[in-house]
C-alpha cells in the first residue's frame, strides 16, 4: 500500500487525504468530443507578453549596476557551485539508497540535466530580470510595502521573516498554479517527471517563474532594515530541491518542521493535479490550510508523473529523443487543442 493511501483524514488537524483535497472539477475532454486540431492558447502568450515587459524594466532598472553583473551574481546564487556540488551530492546518495530504483543514464535524469543546463544559461538570466522589473513596479506602485526602519529589531529577525515570507507566498503562488489552468499548463511541465529525482528540481517551463514573482514581496519589505543575504537566499535554493530527491528520507519528527523527500513526493503521485503538499521548505502553510499528508515510514514510494501523460514526456517512445522532448514541453503550454462535439 502507498503512503498516501494509508494516510490520516480530514478529522486530523493539518492532514487530509487526497480524496478531500485533489484535482479541481475539471474534465479533460468531453466524452463526446473529438480533436480537430490546435490552436494558440493565449493566456500563455500573455504570460510570455507580461515576462518580455518585464524583461525590459528589469534591464533599465539594472542599468546602473550592470544587467550583465546582476545576471551572473544571480546565476551564481541560484546555480552556482554551492546549488549544484549540492544536488551532484544527494544525486549521489539517490544512486545508494534510492526510494526507486532506476539506471544511473535513465532518460528522466537525462532529460533533467538538459533542464538543469537550459536553467542555468537561458531562465536564470530570465529571473533575475523579471524579478528586477517587479521588484522596480512595486517600489513605484506600493511603497507602503516597506517596512518602517526599526533599529531596536536585531537584523536576523527579518532574515527570518524574510524567508518565512518567501516560503509563504511561494506557498500561494504553488497553489494558485494548481488551481489556475492557465498556470498549470506551465507548471505541468514540472509534474511531468516520471523518474523523480534530485535534478527534476530544474524542469520547469521559464514562464512558469511569472507566477513566484510575489516571492520579491518579502524581500522587498525588510529591506529598510536588512539586506537579505545571497548565501539565505542560497541555502533556501537546496532547501527547495531537497525534497524533489529519490530517497525515502521523512525526518522523523522533524519532518513537520522541514519538508522531506516522502512529503513533497506524494505532491508528485501519478494520480493527477492535486493540490496537497504544495510547500517548498516549510510544511507550515500546509497544516493551516489542511493540505498536509505527512508519509509513514517504510511506506512504498508511489509513482510519480501525470495520469495520461497530457504533457510529452520521454518515456513515450522507442528512442528518447531529449532535444526534441525539452523543445515540445516548453511548445505545449501555447496550445489548445480544438475539439468538436460528434
Amino acid at each position: 500500500m502507498s503512503a498516501v493511501s494509508e494516510l490520516g483524514s480530514a478529522d486530523t488537524p493539518g492532514i487530509v487525504t487526497p480524496a478531500t483535497v485533489g484535482a479541481p472539477a475539471e474534465t479533460v475532454a468531453d466524452a463526446g468530443a473529438t480533436k480537430t486540431g490546435r490552436r494558440l492558447y493565449l493566456p500563455t502568450v500573455v504570460i510570455a507578453g507580461l515576462a518580455a515587459w518585464l524583461s525590459l524594466r528589469g534591464w533599465n532598472a539594472l542599468e546602473q549596476v550592470g544587467p550583465a553583473r546582476s545576471i551572473n551574481a544571480g546565476r551564481l546564487e541560484l546555480a552556482g557551485p554551492a546549488v549544484t556540488g549540492f544536488v551532484v551530492i544527494v544525486f549521489s546518495i539517490e544512486q545508494l539508497w534510492p526510494a526507486e530504483r532506476r539506471p544511473l543514464l535513465a532518460r528522466g535524469h537525462l532529460l533533467d540535466v538538459g533542464y538543469l543546463l537550459f536553467y542555468a544559461l537561458l531562465v536564470v538570466p530570465l529571473v533575475v530580470l523579471i524579478g528586477s522589473g517587479f521588484a522596480d513596479l512595486l517600489a513605484d506602485a506600493a511603497p507602503w510595502l516597506v517596512l518602517p526602519r526599526m533599529p531596536a529589531v536585531p537584523g536576523w529577525c527579518f532574515i527570518v521573516l524574510a524567508v518565512l515570507g518567501i516560503d509563504a507566498v511561494d506557498w500561494l503562488a504553488h497553489l494558485g498554479n494548481h488551481r489556475i489552468t492557465a498556470l498549470w499548463r506551465l507548471h505541468a511541465v514540472h509534474h511531468s517527471q516520471e523518474e523523480l529525482s534530485i535534478l527534476t528540481t530544474f524542469r520547469a517551463h521559464p514562464l512558469v517563474h511569472v507566477s513566484f514573482l510575489i516571492s520579491a514581496i518579502p524581500i522587498l519589505a525588510v529591506e529598510s532594515n536588512t539586506a537579505t543575504p545571497a548565501a539565505v537566499l542560497t541555502v533556501y535554493a537546496c532547501l527547495g530541491a531537497l525534497p524533489h530527491a529519490n530517497v525515502r528520507w521523512t525526518y522523523g519528527k522533524v519532518g513537520r518542521l522541514l519538508i522531506s523527500p516522502a512529503y513533497h513526493r506524494i505532491h508528485h503521485a501519478a494520480t493527477g493535479r492535486l493540490d496537497i503538499n504544495l510547500g517548498t521548505a516549510f510544511p507550515f502553510w500546509d497544516m493551516l490550510s489542511r493540505r498536509a499528508v505527512f508519509p509513514q515510514p517504510g511506506g512504498e514510494a508511489g509513482r510519480t508523473g501525470l495520469a495520461g501523460r497530457p504533457v510529452p514526456v520521454e518515456q513515450s517512445g522507442p528512442r528518447p529523443r531529449l532535444a526534441r522532448t525539452i523543445l515540445t514541453q516548453l511548445a505545449e503550454p501555447f496550445t489548445s487543442i480544438r475539439t468538436e462535439l460528434r
